[in-house]
């Protein structure tokens, strides 16, 4: 059954299934597995671990992270990590949003951040709802000031883990 539990997610193309019901085993099998005297335990163990580290690989029975960061984190995916994957930039080298950058372009406090994000700056389209002039700021939906409070808190958590 445990190898079967390792299955599903891959049956499934990532997704986590409940497993299925374990095949019959033919007359012949039973009686062999019940008239051989072996050591269950370690195999047993082993299987257990893999099971368990394959569950963990395809991410079932994985915590979800709280609606407010996967929001976030959907936002940054979605409007930022074109330009600052993993925390680059690939538009502008020295511009990245490591801290060592945000400290020497004077970004790194949560205020610099947020003015960044929400009126932009240079090639960086500004995304806050009062964002002016209209050429320099995102010609998509805007966020609320919330939503770049959020953004900018998230980048700053991200640069002080070194994006990783």
């Amino acid at each position: 059954m445990a190898l079967q539990q390792i299955r599903a997610p891959l049956a499934t193309g990532g997704r986590c299934a409940p497993p299925r019901p374990a095949a019959r085993r033919s007359r012949v099998a039973a009686r062999a597995a019940e008239s051989e005297p072996r050591m269950v335990w370690g195999g047993a163990l082993r299987l257990a671990a893999a099971a368990a580290a394959a569950a963990a690989l395809a991410g079932c029975g994985a915590a979800a992270p709280p609606p407010a960061v996967a929001a976030v984190t959907e936002t940054f995916a979605a409007k930022c990590a074109g330009c600052h994957m993993n925390g680059g930039n690939v538009l502008q080298a020295g511009a990245t949003l490591f801290t060592e950058d945000l400290q020497r372009n004077g970004r790194a406090d949560p205020e610099g951040l947020y003015q960044i994000v929400y009126s932009g700056k240079g090639k960086m389209p500004g995304f806050g709802t009062e964002c002016a002039p209209k050429g320099a700021c995102t010609f998509g939906p805007r966020l609320s000031d919330e939503e770049v409070r959020e953004m900018a808190d998230y980048v700053a958590e991200r640069a002080a883990a070194a994006w990783k």
